[in-house]
Order: C-alpha cells, then structure tokens, then sequence
C-alpha cells in the first residue's frame, strides 16, 4: 500500500490505468474505496489516482480541529509529490468543494475539474430559505449526536437521510458501516469549521480550464441551484444533469457517471487540438 507522508499526515493512495492523471476526491464519512466500481470503466482512459482523505480509513488523522484547507494543501501535495501536473481531478460531494478551492489557489497543477453536488450550503441563505433552513437543522442533529460520541447513529442516521442510495443503512456491507462509523469525527470537525460550507465564487475566475459541475435529479432543488452558481462563476465550466440519480452516482449508477466524465474529457481534448 503506497502512502505520502505530508508533515504529519500519511495519505493512503492507489493509482490504476493508463493514459492523462485524473485524481478522484472522495467526501465525507467515506474514503477512496467508494470509487471502486467506477474506476474500471475509466483505467482505459485515465491513469487514476484515489487516495484516503486525511482522518479517513487508511490515512492518518493528526490531532486538534480539521479543517478544509488542510484537505486542499493536502490534494496539492499529493499532485506534485507523484509528479502529474497538471491533472484532471474530480470530487464528488465534499471532495468537490476541495476541488474547487485548489483550482481557485493552485489553478496550474489543474488540466480540468469535475465536482458533483459539492456542499456549498454557505451560497444559500438559510434565514430565507426554508429548504435550506430545515437541511441545516437535520445536520445539526447529526453534528450533536457526533458531540456526544454516538458515532453509530450518526452515520446511520446521515446515511439514511442525505446519500439517496438505495436500501439504505442496512443494505450496506458491514464493512462499509464500519467505515462511516470510523470515518465519523472528521464529519464533526467539517460541521464545526467556518470554512467548510461556503466558497467565495469570483475565486473560481482563476481557474480557465475545462469545468464540469454535475448533479442528479432525484435530490432537493437547492443542489441544482448551488451547481448553477458554481458553473456560472467558472470561466470554462459545463453544467450537466445526470439523469436517475441522486448524491452518489459513481456508487449507485457508475457507468453513466463514467460515460458523463468520459465526454468531457474527450471534449477538453479536441478543445485543446483544436
């Protein structure tokens, strides 16, 4: 098992494929193994590089409050310490905001970004937003049974009420409820810092690269909106709905998400020849 070791962070990774870099970010209570079923419908096009975020699985978890800037820094490193700038990367939920945060700082080690549904709840405002209003105070109670160290109920309770997949809670393979239930605090120090929901979006005007924002239909409006905010503050970014499916496509419907990242890179290609 390769790892990098950052100050005091060892970030697991995996790299399969051949052909451009494509890092693939992950987001919360989750780590790199929920890119499994889609990586082989991508390693013909892309050499892929998965990893464990900080504080999840297989990495380690310094000690004291996370924050998102770390995870950047860290993507940051990871790209130039396996010398594949500039790479294509794409983040789904979290991973996607982490996404966007290196291309607004680091747009030169970025070919193209690709985020699904990032959380970018700060974009909406919750005090005339009952949608809005009524998710952040779900969240709250998930972030307080965290506080009180039921990290089991948690990861249920966040699984059953926000990933959109299938089956639900007990449809998950043991290992993969113990790696919510592991992977738990980190979802507490993203509630608690400031950071982690918002973005300022005339940074994204950094980044002059192919975009893609996608989302699936099957989740609340106010994720489509947050897309449609996103994409229109990135100079060269594309917004795509994909069709059937809601906060986990590349879990629940791999090969349309596959396809979707698949176009879009051979679209940046004949840009790019053109």
């Amino acid at each position: 098992m390769p790892f990098s070791q950052f100050d005091e962070t060892r970030l697991h990774y995996e790299i399969t494929g051949a052909g451009e870099p494509l890092f693939l970010v992950h987001g919360s209570w989750v780590d790199g193994g929920v890119w499994d079923t889609v990586v082989p419908l991508l390693s013909s096009r892309f050499e892929l590089v998965s990893y464990d975020r900080r504080g999840h699985s297989r990495s380690s978890c310094p000690p004291g409050q996370g924050c998102i800037q770390e995870d950047v820094e860290d993507l940051a490193a990871l790209i130039e310490a396996l010398g594949m700038a500039p790479a294509n990367v794409a983040g789904a939920s979290l991973g996607g905001s982490i996404v966007l945060r290196l291309a607004a700082s680091h747009p030169e080690l970025l070919r193209s970004v690709a985020v699904h549904e990032p959380p970018l709840f700060d974009l909406i405002d919750a005090d005339r937003d009952l949608e809005m209003t009524e998710l952040r105070s779900r969240l709250a109670a998930i972030a307080a049974l965290l506080e009180a160290g039921d990290h089991e109920d948690a990861a249920r309770q966040y699984h059953e009420q926000f990933a959109g997949s299938s089956g639900g809670w007990a449809r998950l393979s043991p290992a993969e409820r113990r790696a919510r239930v592991l992977n738990a605090p980190t979802y507490l120090d993203q509630w608690l810092d400031p950071d982690a929901l918002g973005i300022d979006l005339d940074s994204l005007g950094a980044f002059e690269g192919p975009a893609l924002v996608t989302y699936g239909d099957l989740r609340p409006p106010l994720f489509r909106r947050i897309a449609e905010m996103v994409a229109a503050a990135l100079p060269g970014a594309d917004e795509v709905e994909i069709p059937g499916t809601a906060h986990n496509p590349q879990v629940t419907h791999p090969d349309a998400y596959a396809r979707v990242l698949t176009e879009f890179a051979s679209m940046g290609a004949r840009a790019e020849s053109g």
